[in-house]
């Protein structure tokens, strides 16, 4: 019995790391959600002010019209896309939010469906998204050292911050990523009672789907 405790928790506590290795893309996921609120009310302001409030003789007059159709705020505008986009990604792939478009899958068992999930994640996922963040970084790297800017007299300047996301993002993907093969690997090879810790029925079920 002993033995049998001290082998369970070997892999328990590789659960525990994977579910270490996640943390990390669900905190950034709950963080960057409150990012749409500044996106919604930029986007409404925007519009507004390009379809009526630049129309006003004193707005005219005074110039503000420059302002009103800032490039700054267009920057505002895709910079807070491009930072949501990025961060949620981890977060998706954690929660297993991510549409599965595998037309055999559905044809397969239990066990089928998490070897599509544990070889793909190891073969596909990994090594693409280690091989983008890597990319990345060198966007990244050339936009810090160069001091790289908007190229307008009032855009956002600095872009090495955007294009840190580009590392980032991949990055907690790339945790995530791996947190969900460990997760795989622990319900194909360990315990039988340690399926539920996994958190991979929704994986190994067949009418699975992203919108559960």
């Amino acid at each position: 019995m002993h033995g049998s405790s001290g082998h369970t928790d070997r892999w328990r506590r590789l659960i525990r790391l994977a579910d270490a290795l996640e943390r990390p893309a669900v905190w950034a996921g709950h963080a960057v959600s409150w990012l749409f609120l500044p996106l919604i009310g930029i986007v409404l302001f925007d519009a507004l002010a390009r379809r009526y409030l630049r129309k006003f003789e004193f707005v005219m007059e005074s110039d503000l019209h420059f302002y009103l159709n800032s490039p700054a705020m267009q920057d505002a505008e895709w910079h807070l896309h491009t930072v949501i986009l990025l961060c949620a990604l981890g977060y998706a792939c954690a929660c297993n939010a991510h549409v599965r478009l595998d037309m055999l899958r559905g044809r397969l068992g239990a066990r089928g469906r998490l070897w599509v999930e544990f070889l793909g994640g190891l073969f596909l996922l990994l090594p693409f998204v280690a091989i983008f963040t890597a990319d990345s970084f060198d966007f990244f790297r050339i936009a810090w050292e160069h001091d790289e800017t908007a190229g307008e007299t009032n855009g956002i300047g600095n872009r090495w911050i955007i294009k840190f996301f580009m590392v980032l993002g991949p990055g907690l993907l790339f945790l995530a990523g791996l947190s969900v093969v460990m997760r795989v690997f622990v319900r194909l090879f360990g315990p039988p009672d340690l399926a539920h810790e996994t958190r991979t029925e929704a994986i190994s079920a067949r009418n699975f789907s992203a919108f559960n």
